[in-house]
């Protein structure tokens, strides 16, 4: 079995802390209890459930997890179970075509099956099937109910941990000054609809917003959700006008003649935790708590924050697997072409490898050349 780590008391209000491969660590609590039992052929310690519906378990998180993993192990093919996400029954086929979830049979032999409705079923009693689902996107909670199959006395054993772990955001944070057309506002209070600046020189309406929070007691655990801090002038020109605090993982504009010599264009997107080789740009250590947000455009766009070009929300695929199942639905809801994978946005910059970022930031500091040499040839936002 895959699991890094494996809750091990299903009782109602059981609480804990899972930890992945990479030291980081997320807390639980059973929502939704069911007996423990631990049994060789059932999975060790894990949470009864018969198929007949009278039986839940379910896990929530204190903050979205990828890497969340579910198993069945036991059973007959007369039994059949839904999968429970962010509290409701869903199609997990539907997100296994997605790609949001994987579905293997990892045991000694493969008897579990994802039926087209989105149930798991099989297995045998004793024959050493396991089916396991990882999710490939956040989600607050995971659990399992029975389907409603008929009442023979079978049941499986349900395990959930993490097979892995991912906690990335990508946005701004609170009190960060976005410039519009009729001046600038605090992020926090943009509403759909509201008109943002963007680098073309036209204003661009919201289509959506979110945000998420996160606790002293999250950011002590979870180091990569501390936000970069980018001090004051630090990017070059007087840019940014006063400090910039944005998620790890948030672009920025890059505009100058070391990218013109790498990549054949002036600007390039880069992540913030890129930037930390520079003078001035580094890991907000002090910070207690954060409450990031997310803005989506038509397309993605190059905006303004505390007068430095950034980007706004990238719908790619690894954009998307940062969100939650519930704001994705909400996303999709106003862009249904983006359930399709190859309807998915192209950025607003060239956005360069991993590796060449950091070679680019290497060679400004080597140089001492600001990373908005070029900027004030197009804008003095």
């Amino acid at each position: 079995m895959a699991f890094i780590d494996v809750i091990d008391n299903y009782a109602q209000g059981q609480t804990g802390t899972l930890t992945d491969a990479d030291g980081q660590t997320v807390n639980y609590t059973v929502t939704d209890g069911a007996t423990t039992i631990n049994r060789a052929n059932h999975g060790d310690f894990s949470a009864r459930i018969g198929g007949q519906g009278q039986d839940t378990v379910e896990v929530t998180f204190d903050e979205p997890v990828v890497g969340a993993s579910i198993t069945f192990q036991g059973s007959d093919n007369n039994e059949f179970y839904n999968v429970l996400v962010d509290g409701v029954v869903v199609n997990l086929a539907d997100l296994v075509a997605s790609g949001d979830a994987t579905f293997a049979n990892v045991g000694t032999v493969s008897t579990h099956t994802l039926n087209s409705d989105g149930t798991i079923s099989g297995g045998v009693n004793n024959d050493g099937s396991i089916g396991q689902i990882i999710f490939n996107i956040p989600v607050i909670s995971i659990g399992a109910v029975g389907a409603g199959s008929p009442n023979n006395g079978n049941f499986d054993g349900i395990e959930i941990g993490i097979d892995d772990g991912v906690f990335n955001v990508v946005c701004f944070t609170s009190g960060t000054m976005i410039t519009t057309p009729e001046g600038i506002r605090a992020v926090e209070t943009l509403r759909v609809g509201d008109i943002v600046q963007t680098l073309d020189g036209a204003g661009k309406p919201i289509r959506w917003i979110g945000s998420r929070y996160f606790g002293r007691a999250v950011l002590e655990r979870q180091e990569n959700l501390r936000p970069i801090r980018i001090s004051a002038g630090a990017l070059g020109y007087g840019l940014p006008k006063q400090d910039l605090l944005v998620s790890r993982q948030h672009r920025i504009l890059v505009s100058s003649k070391v990218a013109t010599r790498m990549f054949g264009v002036n600007d390039v997107l880069i992540a913030a935790i890129k930037l930390t080789e520079m003078p001035g740009i580094f890991v907000d250590q002090a910070a207690t708590d954060v409450r990031y947000f997310h803005i989506l455009f038509d397309e993605h766009e190059v905006v303004f924050a505390e007068g430095t070009p950034t980007e706004s929300l990238h719908t790619g695929v690894e954009g998307l697997k940062t969100m939650t199942l519930a704001s994705r639905k909400k996303i999709f809801a106003v862009f249904p072409e983006l359930e399709q994978s190859d309807a998915r946005r192209g950025t607003a910059c060239l956005v360069p490898s991993g590796k060449m970022q950091k070679q680019l930031v290497e060679r400004h500091a080597k140089n001492r050349k600001p990373l908005l040499e070029l900027f004030d040839a197009f804008s003095d936002a």
